[in-house]
């Protein structure tokens, strides 16, 4: 494109279905018109220097009529829609929301990657690796009389109808991280509360909002939310998954369903348990250096849209069950992505992961860290790229995992 000339017609300029898509759906923040071409955007975003795009230039083009081109476009699906472009743009402008409504209007079979067919098994089959009720109520009691061994007196039940908090999973840990069910199981048995894992209905994750398929995005968190009240749960414990959470709240938010339970994210629980004295607690246990990933979803999009966000309640876990733990520097809400966010991870495109993901490593490798804490299973799954592909030492792991180490349990 930077080596054509491209004549825009003024009817072009008038015919703008993403424009006004993105300006009807959106508050004021959103509206593009607002844009002073500062290059704030750029001077954060990941995929700056990649490539001739950027979000100056995505803004410029869809002003100036030349949608089209934007909806092809690769960048709309190498981008990480981080949001640290949002958080810098003097004038508010939304460009996740931009680059999410451009991707729902790429037809679904031109969608790269795989998140679109990973949104499509979360609809037909209720959980992105098609497990089947059956096998996954196995897998639960596999775990849970492996545990027992540790925590004799350690049970819950399935589908327990009042049960305070209805349990969330990423499929990925049944599929291939079974092992870390059982850190989940420990926490919640430890903290004493009333819980239940659900038998259907049960992913914490939700792949079309990386997609753009809206309707799958809307019809998975109805079917989720039709789930959890019929059985009648207080809350939905929502797992270490950023963007399952955000895509959670800002999809009440954005298709207007308004359940009669609370989503509270896992790490917000493990703070509150603490605060309140409910664990008991041997940090020696976890001798290593560890530094935290914050991830950008539960993090930054999440203080942007004013939902509850894990920034400062990962660390108060952290610092009680990690004695040494370091700042990866920046932190919080101007946090640099995993390189996987967004559907980055399985969208294909490699190549632009690792070229933005070299920073990230460079973060790591400055704190001298052994572990990166992601609480996040997709940030988890992205460091763990990253540290392969630049044949790095330090490994990721999850906060639940730190947390469930540092547990003492009065029969051991």
């Amino acid at each position: 494109m930077s080596s054509e000339s491209y004549a825009i017609q003024l009817d072009e300029i008038e015919k703008t279905p993403l424009r006004d898509a993105v300006m009807k759906e959106s508050h004021w923040q959103a509206d593009l018109n607002y844009c002073m071409s500062c290059a704030k955007c750029l001077s954060v975003c990941p995929l700056h220097g990649y490539s001739e795009w950027d979000p100056r230039r995505l803004v410029r083009m869809v002003l100036l009529g030349m949608e089209q081109q934007v909806i092809d476009s690769d960048f709309i699906f190498q981008c990480t829609v981080c949001e640290r472009c949002s958080l810098v743009c003097p004038m508010g402008v939304k460009i996740g929301n931009l680059i999410t409504r451009a991707r729902s209007m790429r037809p679904r079979d031109q969608v790269p990657g795989g998140s679109q067919e990973t949104a499509d098994l979360h609809r037909t089959k209720g959980n992105n690796m098609q497990i089947p009720t059956e096998e996954w109520i196995e897998t639960l009691d596999w775990m849970k009389e492996e545990v027992q061994d540790d925590v004799p007196d350690l049970d819950f039940p399935v589908d327990q109808e009042g049960a305070d908090y209805f349990i969330t999973i990423n499929s990925k840990l049944p599929q291939y991280y079974p092992m870390e069910l059982q850190c989940i199981y420990k926490v919640f048995h430890a903290a004493n509360v009333s819980w239940t894992m659900p038998s259907i209905w049960w992913e914490g994750t939700n792949y079309a909002m990386f997609s753009g398929d809206l309707d799958t995005w809307e019809y998975t968190l109805r079917q989720q939310v039709k789930r959890v009240e019929e059985l009648g749960c207080k809350c939905m414990a929502y797992t270490e998954c950023g963007h399952g959470y955000y895509a959670t709240l800002a999809g009440y938010k954005k298709f207007g369903i308004k359940p009669k339970f609370e989503v509270v994210h896992k790490v917000n629980l493990y703070a509150r348990w603490m605060r309140e004295g409910r664990f008991k607690l041997d940090p020696s246990r976890n001798p290593q250096r560890v530094t935290l990933h914050d991830p950008c979803n539960a993090g930054r999009k999440a203080v942007l849209e004013g939902f509850p966000d894990v920034l400062e309640d990962s660390r108060h876990v952290l610092q009680r069950v990690c004695p040494n733990f370091v700042e990866m520097w920046p932190n919080r809400e101007y946090n640099y992505c995993c390189a996987g966010g967004g559907g980055a991870l399985i969208s294909g495109f490699a190549k632009a992961r690792f070229h933005y993901g070299k920073v990230k490593v460079e973060q790591v490798d400055a704190t001298g860290a052994d572990l990166v804490c992601t609480p996040c299973v997709n940030c988890f799954d992205a460091i763990d790229d990253l540290a392969k592909h630049y044949k790095r030492p330090w490994k990721a792991i999850h906060l639940w995992a730190l947390l469930a180490n540092a547990l003492v349990f009065d029969d051991q």
